[in-house]
């Protein structure tokens, strides 16, 4: 008799669930993945606290989005992630971005194998008009022709955003963000702070301007960011005289720009300008707590070619002066959070083909800002059926001074994040890096990827061995070793 009890119930709940859904039109989508990865990355041989650095894991990550539809002016997204995480390291092997504890009680105790929400948000049009409203957290980036993403803001953030065409030609998109807020009831940490100050807000504004063959948005956005919002969002701000409980304003601005008005060429330029400035000194006689900078790149595809597509790109972002009078400023672009998708090759910068690029000690643009790069890449090249491969060679060389890794004035957000061994490059460092993709596909849905990586280092071993960082001993005598990266994975994408 229990059996049938629990048979009607669910019975009920499945028609519960079908009415619910009449309501509307419900579309999946999805990316799950899963890949082994060896590599050695930390461009270091050998050291004297730590073994050879050859790591072999196995990850997996699993993104389903759901959109319910109500009609063409209306919807709702939901997008969910479980992992990433290895295989071994909890149930499943996959985690959801937070660490079981054993001790912690409430959210903080939760481990591998929640669901973590990527996007939650309301997609409606003013009724009898074109403005577009999106409500809720979602991915916000600011505009950028190359690269992949913005190098100032991409993320998944709380945000409201609306956007309206002007004329055929001239659109305008304006939105509110909070990136930030430790005042948060979901954290059940020692740091979770409440009162004034704890937030981190944004307003930005872009006019795309299309026309025939040509593409031109310029965008601003301003950040004010609290005194209490401590350490985790200024990352991307810090100068050398600034710490986490002073709190900062920002502002950012630029332009990016496509045009294919020429046969089978498309050009692409991307100009960005950002300044942070601390709202008190936390060491008043040492200068200025003022990071600004500025990143600019031009590239260039050749569409002619069936089999394959050339490009050629170059890029520049400004580094720190070295000069001690001055360096209590900073000279590099500041960024909000740690942009996602921007990257040139897919070794040293990061590979959004794969759920993890290069370690965060090094790669990812906000690390590393403060370079200029060369390269060419040879994309979609097709020579086999349902199989493509993608080639990049390119040479990377810093734009900071040689003496700015002693300069931070003791600031540890800026020596941890910011002037790391292997990611911030002087102007006595540089690498070459060889990459070769390949894609196949077993169904148009499901993809193998292979992605091999190799990068030719020369980071200058004296400079960094007499410098004041923790291990600069290892870096003398084992440092400027070659890093090499081989993954290979399955994506079942729908």
């Amino acid at each position: 008799m229990k059996k049938l009890y629990a048979i009607a119930l669910l019975g009920l709940m499945v028609l519960g669930l079908a009415a619910t859904a009449s309501a509307a039109d419900i579309k999946a989508s999805g990316k799950w993945q899963i890949e082994a990865n060896m590599q050695n990355a930390d461009f270091m041989d050998k050291g004297a606290s730590t073994s050879e650095d050859k790591t072999f894991n196995i990850e997996q990550r699993v993104r389903t989005a759901f959109q319910f539809i109500a009609n063409e002016n209306l919807k709702g997204v939901l997008d969910l992630q479980i992992g990433a995480a290895n295989w071994g390291t909890g149930a499943l092997g996959i985690g959801a971005g937070r660490s079981a504890s054993l001790t912690a009680t409430g959210a903080a105790s939760a481990g591998n194998g929640n669901i973590m929400l990527r996007k939650g948000y309301v997609d409606f049009k003013w009724p009898g008009t074109k403005v577009n409203f999106l409500v809720g957290f979602q991915t916000v980036s600011l505009p950028a022709a190359f690269g992949g993403g913005s190098a100032i803001l991409d993320d998944q953030v709380a945000a409201a955003l609306v956007s309206t065409p002007i004329t055929d030609n001239i659109s305008l998109l304006a939105g509110y963000a909070r990136p930030y807020d430790t005042n948060s009831s979901v954290s059940t940490t020692a740091g979770n702070l409440s009162g004034s100050g704890t937030s981190g807000d944004v307003v930005f504004a872009a006019v795309p301007l299309n026309f025939k063959g040509v593409n031109v948005t310029p965008f601003a956005a301003y950040a004010s960011l609290g005194s209490k919002l401590g350490a985790p969002g200024l990352v991307g701000l810090v100068a050398g005289n600034s710490t986490s409980g002073e709190g900062a304003r920002a502002y950012f601005g630029g332009v990016a720009a496509t045009v294919t008005m020429l046969d089978n060429f498309k050009f692409m330029g991307d100009f960005n300008y950002g300044k942070a400035t601390f709202n008190s000194l936390s060491t008043p006689n040492l200068g200025s707590t003022t990071r600004s900078g500025w990143m600019a790149d031009i590239a260039v595809d050749y569409t002619g070619l069936k089999m394959m597509t050339p490009s050629a790109f170059f890029v520049y972002s400004s580094g720190e002066k070295g000069n001690s009078t001055e360096h209590a400023g900073s000279n590099r672009m500041p960024s909000l959070g740690n942009p996602q998708n921007w990257a040139v090759g897919s070794f040293f910068f990061g590979d959004r083909n794969f759920i993890n690029g290069f370690p965060g000690s090094a790669g990812y643009v906000q690390r590393v800002m403060g370079f200029w790069t060369a390269g060419v890449s040879l994309k979609d090249i097709k020579l086999i059926d349902k199989m493509t491969h993608t080639a990049h060679l390119l040479y990377v060389k810093g734009t900071n001074d040689k003496n700015s890794i002693n300069e931070d004035m003791g600031n540890n957000i800026n020596l941890a994040n910011n002037m790391n061994y292997g990611g911030f490059l002087t102007t006595k460092d540089s690498l070459w890096e060889v990459d070769f993709n390949t894609k196949y596909m077993i169904y148009d849905e499901l993809a193998v990827n292979l992605d091999l990586g190799y990068i030719n280092a020369n980071f200058d071993k004296d400079l960094w061995g007499a410098s004041s960082k923790t291990a600069a001993a290892d870096y003398q005598n084992y440092g400027s070793n070659n890093a090499y990266s081989a993954r290979l994975g399955v994506a079942y994408s729908f």
